[in-house]
């Protein structure tokens, strides 16, 4: 995928599959999106470049404080 096409994609939006309240995955614009509720509303999440091989780019892993709400998250 080329640069141009990932920005052409960028501005589609973003489609989640999967049960929103609970275990979630998106691909966009040459991403993949995750997002998982852990417990009392936390939620992890991560970030992924399919074009690196599944590389993380980010996730909640990198950050102290904690992340509440799915959609928040999303």
């Amino acid at each position: 995928m080329t640069r141009e096409e990932r920005k052409l994609l960028s501005k589609e939006p973003i489609q989640w599959t999967g049960d929103l309240t609970d275990d979630c995955t998106a691909k966009w614009g040459g991403l993949m999106l995750r997002a998982e509720s852990m417990n009392d509303d936390h939620w992890w999440w991560a970030v992924y470049d399919m074009q690196r091989d599944e590389i993380t780019i980010d996730s909640s892993n990198d950050y102290k404080e904690r992340f509440l709400g799915g959609r928040s998250i999303r």
